[in-house]
């Protein structure tokens, strides 16, 4: 998703250096198409882990990560100049950092349990 979103950031680039990247290809239009069904297919896992497991103080993090795509989806509708793509490359990218981060708050004593 990260590297699609930089594709269509770069696009006019890509363009100019005759660069075969999806968006240069099937056009802007598909591209975001493309991004809405990565961004739901990944709201899938999240939902399972929300519903089907215990992960603690983690679940803030899931939450949170859902109202991010959601904001995503918004914007790459909205989204025509590249200053707006690198908003969403940079909501991407919070989502990821944030994700490493809030491994700390998984409640440690169901993931031992699981494992032994």
């Amino acid at each position: 998703m990260r590297e699609l979103t930089k594709d269509l950031e770069n696009i006019k680039g890509d363009l100019a250096q005759n660069y075969r990247t999806i968006p240069v290809v099937y056009g802007e239009n598909v591209s975001k198409k493309m991004l809405s069904v990565l961004s739901v297919a990944t709201l899938i896992p999240v939902i399972l882990l929300l519903t089907q497991y215990e992960t603690g103080y983690m679940n803030l993090f899931f939450y949170g990560s859902i109202i991010a795509l959601i904001v995503f989806n918004i914007m790459l509708w909205k989204s025509s100049q590249k200053l707006h793509y690198v908003v969403l490359h940079n909501i991407l990218k919070l989502i990821i950092v944030a994700g490493v981060f809030s491994i700390i708050l998984l409640n440690v004593d169901v993931v031992l349990s699981r494992v032994f």
